[in-house]
């Protein structure tokens, strides 16, 4: 059965071909669209009609929940962000269980509201712990507990707009989410279970099908940060994508259509198994509407559909064997990373990194940025994430590349970054500023950027092995690379955004390396500046959805 299921991926390739973005050859038949989606002649504006009068709320809000107060004032931390940021989740402990306030410090770090600022157009702003997609935050943080230190077990979301926790079900329910996982055995031991999930039309406001790659996406930005702060607070943590839908949907009171769970991360340990759970009843909780009305977008429920897994059996199943991509040897001679001397690195921790974050587009141009911050960015980002389908140890599923515009002691062109070997491997040498910014879809920070980087992944043997849920995984691991390297670049003092493509276009660029590549992910960092008054009103305009 597991055979049978791992060879049907049709539904993750016609997903995948029908949201690339594509331009600017064919805009000439579309005059009124500065990106195109899909693959001719089945071609789409891409951006939604971002009515405003339907935008949807940022937030979930139950209206009959009485919330529960989290601390917001935490333990002085003495571990490096690097540090935590390049850890995989995996450490050497027998026992480690969170309380309500290591519970409080990790939800308000990946999913919270930091604060709220007024602009002088009036506008409220706000500012949340992780970057999304066009600030189109569609991301839910729930978790199902054993009883912590400070909190009673039971089922949880966290409201991220007033930092509270709002009890959906009282009791110890970690059983059902062990039987959901087929037995993951991070599960088993995990005194605490994160569950995020994702209201698609959040983001579908805007981005329309292609929204289904942003849930992926947006989510590994929220889990770099999450794994970082379990790290500092000395918890275990593993990803885990092997899971039965509909039986998390249902634990969640979550109808798995609109909202649909998309990733589990155990954390902490414990050697007490889990009781068995309570009956997992229907919830009738109301909550405030998200708009008065939705677009539907029917790719993103088919291709969720035909990804999911029926079973705790399936997924055991699923993410049973073991998938090792085939690394080439370089062609040309490789250029070994030189990352910063130890006493050069920054000392500050992971929450003062996450509390000052910004999606960061603006770059100065006329300052390079050395090679050692480069390569730490790359060392600290590419040791991998414990995930319950991906082999411990093993090179990652996709290949980085980089467009090097400004870095001393680097030329400026095109590599291929290789991880076993912490090296690049050149492709092409000279100036790509034009390249950059063609290849981001026209965007002006690609060009000014020092580093862009890419993540490709080559979706053939992967799905293969994995089925159409493979499509989640790639998406995932991808982009946390891309997190992962943000945070680094905010820990070295630079700025850093992700940012998108024209799909076929970055397979090209890097070919023949990269032939038969699937675009993924892109960020791009360098030496920030102050932007114009000028740039600010663009971004408040964006951020408007005119």
């Amino acid at each position: 059965m597991a055979r049978e299921r791992n060879q049907d991926t049709a539904a993750a390739w016609r997903f995948h071909n029908a949201t690339k973005y594509t331009g600017p050859t064919y805009l000439r038949d579309y005059p009124d669209a500065a990106i195109l989606m899909g693959e001719p002649p089945h071609l789409v504006q891409a951006m939604g009609e971002q009515d405003p009068a339907i935008e949807p709320l940022p937030y979930k809000i139950y209206t009959t929940l009485e919330p529960i107060p989290l601390p917001r004032d935490f333990p002085t931390s003495d571990l490096p962000a690097l540090d935590a940021l390049a850890a995989t989740g995996e450490l050497e402990t027998t026992g480690a269980v969170p309380d309500l306030n290591t519970v409080a410090r990790l939800c308000l770090r990946s999913n919270g509201l930091l604060k709220r600022w007024r602009s002088p157009s009036g506008r409220e702003i706000d500012f949340r712990a992780a970057g999304c997609t066009g600030a189109r935050y569609h991301l839910e943080l729930y978790l199902v507990s054993g009883e912590l230190p400070g909190l009673e077990a039971g089922v949880y979301q966290y409201a991220a707009h007033d930092h509270s926790l709002r009890q959906l079900r009282a009791g110890d329910y970690r059983a059902a989410v062990v039987a959901a996982t087929g037995e993951e055995p991070a599960i088993v031991a995990a005194p605490l279970i994160a569950v995020w999930t994702s209201t698609f039309w959040r983001n579908a406001w805007r981005y329309q099908a292609r929204a289904y790659r942003h849930v992926y996406w947006d989510t590994a930005t929220a889990l770099a940060n999450l794994l970082a702060v379990a790290t500092d607070a000395r918890l275990p943590a593993r990803v885990v994508l092997g899971f039965a839908d509909g039986e998390i949907n249902a634990l969640l009171a979550v109808d798995g259509e609109r909202e649909a769970a998309v990733s589990l991360v155990a954390l902490g340990r414990s050697a007490d198994a889990p009781p068995d759970s309570p009956s997992i009843r229907p919830l009738e909780l109301a909550t405030l509407p998200l708009s008065e009305r939705e677009i539907v977008f029917p790719e993103i429920g088919a291709m969720h559909a035909a990804s999911s897994l029926t079973s705790g059996a399936e997924a055991r199943a699923w993410r049973a064997g073991a998938f090792v991509p085939s690394i080439p040897p370089p062609v040309k001679a490789p250029i070994m990373l030189e990352p910063l001397d130890a006493a050069a690195l920054p000392t500050d921790p992971i929450d003062a990194v996450i509390e000052r974050r910004r999606s960061n587009r603006h770059y100065a141009t006329e300052t390079p940025i050395s090679f050692a911050a480069v390569s730490t960015m790359l060392i600290s980002s590419l040791r991998g994430t414990a995930m319950d389908c991906l082999v411990p140890g093993a090179p990652p599923l996709f290949t980085p590349y980089l467009i090097v515009n400004n870095v001393a002691g680097l030329q400026p062109g095109s590599y291929a970054v290789l991880p076993e070997q912490q090296a690049l491997e050149p492709l092409r040498v000279g100036e790509m500023h034009d390249a950059a910014s063609r290849l981001a879809c026209d965007q002006d920070c690609a060009a000014d950027a020092h580093v862009n980087a890419y993540a490709l992944t080559d979706l053939g043997p992967l799905l293969e092995h994995f089925g159409n849920r493979g499509y989640r995984l790639a998406q995932l691991e991808a982009a946390l690379f891309g997190a992962k390297l943000q945070l680094a670049a905010h820990a070295l003092g630079l700025g850093a955004v992700g940012s998108t493509s024209f799909d076929d276009e970055v397979t090209a660029h890097f070919s023949p390396h990269a032939a038969g590549k699937s675009f993924m992910f892109i960020a791009v960092f360098g030496a920030r500046r102050r932007p114009s008054s000028s740039e600010v009103a663009a971004k408040s305009k964006f951020l408007k959805g005119q």
